[in-house]
């Protein structure tokens, strides 16, 4: 049986971004929940930040983990890629540009 696992990359305010091993060959995205909210979590394209799944979260959340995640790419992807060779991962702080 295969592990699951989801690591944490970023936490903004109440937002929390993390990705799923099992997903990593797939298309790359990130999934994003609100923290008081972990049911169902929206799913985002990297490649050009866009939604594919809405999750539980609102529309204002989901233009907010848009832009973060458009203006932290490089360091996102990055910490996907040293996951993906099995380097320790950091968690992000990421910034609105």
């Amino acid at each position: 049986m295969q592990q699951h696992v989801m690591p944490k990359l970023a936490i903004y305010k109440n937002l929390i971004f993390f990705f799923v091993s099992f997903d990593l060959s797939e298309r790359r995205h990130l999934h994003v929940v609100n923290r008081r909210n972990y049911k169902r979590s929206a799913k985002i394209w990297l490649d050009n930040g866009t939604v594919f799944e809405k999750g539980l979260l609102t529309d204002k959340e989901l233009r907010l983990a848009c832009k973060l995640i458009n203006g932290n790419i490089e360091a996102i992807n990055e910490e996907i890629d040293k996951f993906m060779i099995g380097k320790k991962t950091r968690v992000l702080k990421l910034t609105l540009k």
